[in-house]
């Protein structure tokens, strides 16, 4: 584990809160020999600069040869490591179930079996109580293997009490793991192939999803095959674009996490991402008041448990958090207050850039743009836009960079630049053409850009009804939903033909399609 890369080392480094830096050097003190001095020295020039190479490090300290830098650095991050378990040791039950069976095989080595087996024992009550089933499997079998060679005195019916404990987790365990493989594969076939396109795609999937989906008892399942379960059927309905069925299976994961309460603390980026797919099927479903009463759900969850926290799932509650609160703006076309919100998010980005990959910052760009574009902020889109196109990375989110170019032939329209959309609308034919299988919203869009870029302003407003036409069509299709929840096509294409504002369409769409 110990690493000799001089990035990973630096940003484990920075990644230490002031409270582990303390911990560190406290720890770091015991340690008195001329060895620890260079790796002290190592981690305080690291933790003073903002970038670092090796050449940089070689000349700001003294004494130091460059044959002895790579096993300095591995010292330093075995070091730093040391020092986090002990802190994390208190807060993560996992890590303390794996510190007693260290001690009890420890124990064991040295014939103190009697002692292993009192400290198996507090291990495995630790780990039933957190619902560790792959680690109470573990312990059981080396109890079962101190009573098998020694004589402990629990006597022959503890014995057959625990062989059969052991069948029984066994075959948990098993099942957990079936599960948890269904989830990671049918997840897979999301990232590989993303939504089917038609009703073969989606008998498709549920079919190769049954046939690896395993015999069970809903009732007899732990939490975490529940969870699995859950998990797997919120990826099979995304993918089929149904998100009724998803947002239900979404609110299973949450409500399981709720019937386990220590699973929140122990797991809280579970907890997390079982909000985000309830959020999001209830974004994709149109449901404002759902979407409304889990929003809030989850920024009180986050509110009250975020000092407790580790970075990753600090980072997880802003991404999930700030994402509902833009969406919840485009759902009621509340753009002016999401606009007044944006730095808050912008801000955050920034702060946990290095942190966060380049899908997920790209996102956030893409809601951002589009949130200025229904502000009647064009000018703001493209800044934004500009942000996403600009980008060379490999396989960036092809999907993104797509929709990011019709909204720049929108936004750019909306600034009437018409002497210069001939242009912009090549540019945006080529990517299509070179990088991504176009739907068909998106040919209709293509189409009545390349129709109207040559046509005085006055001729526009007809060939606006008839791509309001063939996108109310097209909405009524179950597999062209997708791109209506990227861009809201036919708001814009309304807001142009009434002379509207996109925030009075959207908010008399919510009224209209609102339960009285």
């Amino acid at each position: 584990m110990p690493i000799s890369q001089t990035d990973q080392l630096f940003r484990l480094v920075k990644s230490l809160s002031k409270s582990e830096k303390r911990n560190f050097t406290i720890y770091t003190t015991r340690i008195q020999n001329p060895e620890s001095l260079k790796f002290i020295q190592l981690f305080e020039f690291m933790d003073k600069h903002k970038v670092i190479n090796d050449r940089i490090i070689l000349k700001g300290l003294n004494g130091i040869e460059k044959s002895q830098l790579s096993n300095l650095k591995r010292h330093l991050y075995k070091q730093i490591m040391t020092s986090l378990r002990m802190i994390h040791i208190q807060r993560n039950s996992s890590i303390q179930v794996r510190e007693y069976y260290d001690y009890a095989k420890i124990l064991y080595g040295k014939g103190l079996y009697l002692q292993s087996l009192k400290i198996v024992k507090k291990a495995q009550d630790l780990a039933k109580k957190n619902d560790y089933d792959i680690m109470l499997l573990t312990l059981i079998e080396f109890r079962k293997l101190i009573e098998s060679r020694h004589i402990t005195r629990t006597g022959a019916f503890a014995n057959n009490e625990l062989a059969e404990l052991a069948d029984v987790k066994s075959d948990q365990v098993s099942l957990m793991v079936k599960l948890s493989n269904l989830s990671l594969m049918i997840h897979g076939e999301y990232i590989k192939y993303g939504h089917v396109i038609d009703q073969q795609g989606a008998q498709k999937i549920e079919t190769m999803f049954l046939n690896h989906l395993p015999e069970f008892e809903e009732s007899n399942l732990g939490f975490m095959s529940k969870a699995y379960l859950y998990q797997s059927y919120v990826w099979l309905y995304y993918i089929q674009l149904d998100f009724i069925r998803c947002y239900d299976s979404a609110l299973k994961w949450i409500n399981v996490c709720k019937e386990f309460p220590m699973a929140q603390q122990r797991d809280p980026d579970l907890f997390l991402r079982g909000y985000h797919y309830v959020l999001t099927s209830a974004y994709n479903n149109g449901d404002l008041k759902n979407f409304n009463t889990y929003l809030k759900e989850i920024e009180a969850f986050r509110k009250d448990n975020y000092t407790k926290f580790n970075m990753n799932s600090k980072i997880m509650s802003f991404m999930y958090v700030h994402h509902g609160r833009l969406n919840k703006y485009f759902l009621s076309g509340d753009f002016s207050e999401g606009v007044r919100v944006l730095p808050k998010t912008i801000k955050r980005i920034n702060r946990y850039k290095i942190k966060l990959d380049d899908h997920r910052i790209l996102v956030f760009y893409f809601k951002i743009a589009w949130m200025y574009f229904g502000n009647n902020q064009p000018d703001l889109t493209i800044q934004f836009l500009n942000k996403i196109t600009n980008q060379h990375i490999e396989n960036l989110r092809a999907d993104i960079q797509g929709y990011s170019r019709l909204l720049f032939l929108m936004a750019h329209y909306d600034l009437e630049n018409y002497d210069i959309m001939d242009y912009i609308y090549r540019r945006v034919k080529k990517f299509y053409d070179n990088y991504q299988e176009k739907n068909h919203v998106q040919e209709c869009v293509l189409i009545f850009f390349k129709t109207i870029i040559n046509l005085p302003v006055s001729e526009h407003l007809q060939h606006f009804q008839k791509l309001q036409k063939k996108l109310s069509k097209l909405k009524e299709d179950p597999f062209e939903i997708r791109p209506f929840l990227y861009l809201d096509f036919t708001a814009w294409v309304e807001a142009k033909i009434t002379n509207k504002p996109m925030s009075a369409i959207i908010k008399n769409n919510q009224l209209i399609s609102s339960p009285i």
